[in-house]
């Protein structure tokens, strides 16, 4: 009766706060906007929501302590749990607020990581599924580091996990519960974590009143980092039970180790990158529906984490390499999926690598057979043109993307602008140097057989993009090849490009590309 009144209570307080934390976040502006090729929803949502839980869970803990604390635990390690928690969603909360860049969000996890440890947490011993135990305790750094790289590893999971309405949310009460389930055993009676764990279940299950498809309001960053907290402390402090939270989290926590490895393989630095390759966004590319995900990964967490039940330790493992086994037959049978759709071609008109690079690898490139045009006459010598086209070429070879080079002709376009030498940039000159580019680049596109054309040209907040996409779909009509019409300038794409072209070391021209922009850019700073 007192773990049901328990339960009760913090699914009762749980939603009333976070019916309260949406009008809060709603009045500071702390929302999430529909903005980037991987946000799915339609409107702008409020964050904050692990406030909710975080108050919650911590207010029940302290005050009925004595419950929490009847077994080997000690105050000082309620006040290391409690203190790390904080430290989490400090920074969620400014993250929410400020969108912090990740060598700064990771900050918060590792300082979370030592309150724990200071705390006075600690792993005696781990099952060898050999037989018997393997003790930690007179390993010094051993155990802290072990603690470090578990509790990291399960906030990166759910944290890289939400991504759905309700996903982290509905997994964090499974976990909960099957913790519960697992602590109250004649084996493994530990009334004190069982308390802690329904507590945790009841907590999630209040919020996801709100959470579930369609949210009215999200975890934000110190929600999502929250839960893979709560679950791994609770792993450590249960004794020790790591592979009963595998089992809870092992489809989320594989599919996030093959997304580092995946990113790893295609040189890309797997915390400052983001794609719609997650399992969850691939199931819904199948055309499942956000709940019918969610109730898959719901359903295969309580499957797996319930066996934990039932299982010796080498039936937990067993179990454990059943689960590998699966993710790996799923990741398979996505590849030769990938490989088996025809992906449309595109021809991508590119003036350089800065501008070409980042659209490409992070929009194109996963929905399109690319193909790069560098057509670029209007450059003011044949040297400037090679060290534009120099570095096109390597992103092109790095990135295995197909390039077709026209050769340099700058008399040609001398003649096309004859007597446009006194307009400014933007004006009548540009507008016939858009039109030479884009031509040649439907003319290609329509003679190759591509399904669209587009230029880089869009990327550029300096250049007249309402223009060069009105030019664009009249030769789109003249010559039958569909337009990409896409806002590559959309979320900061201009300022994310130059950062990828100062981290891969690009050549940055400070003009566009002919003289007369070269002889307007010393005007305007004379």
């Amino acid at each position: 009766m007192f773990y049901f009144l328990i339960f009760i209570s913090s699914f009762i307080l749980s939603l009333g706060l976070s019916f309260l934390i949406k009008k809060i976040a709603l009045s500071f502006n702390i929302v999430d906007l529909p903005e980037g090729d991987r946000k799915i929803h339609q409107k702008a949502i409020p964050l904050l929501g692990g406030v909710a839980i975080f108050i919650t869970f911590f207010s029940f803990l302290f005050v009925f302590s004595r419950h929490f604390l009847s077994g080997n635990l000690e105050f000082r390690h309620l006040m290391g749990f409690f203190v790390g928690a904080l430290i989490i969603m400090i920074g969620g909360v400014l993250d929410d607020k400020y969108n912090l860049k990740p060598s700064t969000q990771i900050i918060f996890p590792i300082l979370a990581v030592l309150a724990v440890v200071i705390g006075g947490v600690e792993i005696e011993k781990i099952t060898n599924p050999l037989g018997g135990f393997i003790y930690l305790k007179e390993l010094l750094v051993i155990g802290p580091i072990l603690i470090g790289a578990w509790l990291l590893g399960m906030m990166y999971t759910t944290k890289l996990l939400d991504g759905l309405d309700g996903l982290v949310t509905g997994i964090g009460a499974v976990g909960g519960f099957i913790i519960f389930l697992f602590t109250l055993t004649s084996q493994y009676f530990q009334p004190d974590i069982a308390f802690a764990a329904i507590l945790l279940s009841g907590a999630a299950l209040g919020f996801l009143v709100l959470n579930f498809n369609p949210a009215k309001i999200f975890l934000g960053e110190g929600g999502s980092l929250l839960f893979g907290y709560i679950l791994g402390v609770l792993a450590i402090i249960s004794g020790g039970k790591i592979a009963i939270a595998l089992l809870i989290m092992g489809v989320p926590i594989l599919d996030v180790a093959w997304t580092i490895l995946r990113r790893l393989i295609k040189g890309k630095n797997p915390f400052r990158s983001a794609d719609k390759k997650h399992l969850h966004y691939r199931l819904l590319d199948l055309g499942l529906s956000q709940k019918q995900t969610v109730l898959i990964f719901y359903f295969l967490s309580f499957v797996f984490g319930s066996s934990a039940l039932f299982l010796q330790s080498r039936g937990k493992f067993l179990a454990l390499g059943i689960l590998v086994l699966i993710m790996a037959i799923i990741i398979v049978s996505f590849w030769l999926l990938e490989r088996k759709i025809k992906k449309p071609s595109l021809l991508l008109h590119i003036c350089c690598a800065p501008c070409g690079t980042y659209i490409s690898r992070e929009l194109l490139l996963p929905k399109f057979k690319l193909t790069w045009y560098f057509y670029n006459s209007n450059i003011l010598s044949e040297e400037e043109f090679n060290k534009r086209l120099l570095y096109v070429r390597m992103m092109a070879e790095k990135y295995k993307i197909n390039l077709i080079v026209e050769p340099y002709n700058h008399a040609d376009w001398l003649q096309k602008v004859s007597g446009r030498k006194a307009d400014l940039e933007r004006g009548a000159r540009c507008q016939i140097c858009y039109l030479d580019r884009l031509k040649k680049t439907a003319e290609l596109a329509q003679e190759n057989n591509f399904d669209y054309f587009s230029t880089t040209l869009l990327v550029s907040p300096y250049k007249d993009t309402d223009s060069i996409k009105k030019i664009s779909q009249d030769l789109s009509t003249q010559f039958g090849i569909k337009f990409l019409d896409a806002d590559f300038q959309l979320n900061d794409g201009y300022l994310k490009s130059q950062e990828l072209a100062k981290e891969f070391g690009f050549y940055r021209q400070k003009f566009c590309a002919c003289e007369y922009s070269l002889k307007q850019k010393k005007y305007e700073k004379i």
